[in-house]
């Protein structure tokens, strides 16, 4: 259980730097409506993991295990595939080149119209429509996935592995509510490092773990 548990969790460390909801979180939480919007947003998102995390775990060990009747081959296509996803990812990052990292005023007031249920849905669309995070996620839930333990440890570790995924929204709630005086300026200093770095992030997080998931493959 001890080797499953660190392999899913160091592979779900790849959505703490999740440049866009880190971003997305810190600017609710500096809006208008401040703490709860930004809660309902991370609320949302952790909430879309974690079903698509226990979905895949209560759901997809037989289509894993037994595709065409040989165990074993659905894992290796299935790493290689979002290895290549990962690595389109790196390339189209690359290509883009560095990005204008201030905001415009009216992506301000696009999150100002937001509300914590509109926030609460957005955070559960993010989880379905951001690709990128979705194959570092599913990487970590086939770990699980794969493993001979029994259901009821295969949840308890895919519930860890959302939190560590999640910590990118998790963690700036967490200050907003912690420190409420200094909570502006904390958030303000990483999202400021973030858009620093979000060029190198873009490129060397997707790439680092596309290699990884290709090899993984390729070696079965």
């Amino acid at each position: 259980m001890l080797s499953v548990l660190l392999q899913s969790l160091v592979l779900a460390s790849g959505g703490i730097l999740s440049v866009g909801s880190i971003t997305i979180v810190i600017l609710f939480l500096l809006s208008e409506r401040g703490r709860q919007v930004g809660l309902g947003y991370a609320a949302g998102y952790t909430l879309s993991y974690t079903l698509i995390g226990v979905s895949v775990v209560m759901l997809g060990y037989r289509a894993s295990t037994e595709v065409n009747g040989e165990s074993g081959r659905f894992m290796p296509i299935l790493f290689i595939c979002l290895g290549v996803l990962l690595l389109y990812f790196t390339v189209r990052n690359w290509r883009k080149g560095p990005q204008e990292t201030d905001a415009p005023p009216r992506i301000f007031q696009f999150i100002d119209k937001f509300n914590t249920l509109k926030a609460f849905g957005l955070g559960l669309a993010i989880g379905v429509i951001n690709f990128k995070n979705l194959a570092i996620f599913l990487s970590a839930i086939s770990v699980v996935l794969v493993s001979t333990l029994l259901i009821s440890q295969k949840i308890f570790i895919t519930l860890l592995v959302v939190l560590v995924f999640c910590s990118s929204v998790i963690v700036p709630v967490l200050i907003a509510l912690i420190f409420p005086q200094q909570a502006e300026e904390k958030l303000g200093w990483i999202k400021q490092t973030i858009d620093t770095h979000r060029y190198q992030i873009g490129i060397w997080v997707p790439l680092v773990f596309g290699v990884l998931f290709i090899l993984r493959g390729i070696s079965g």
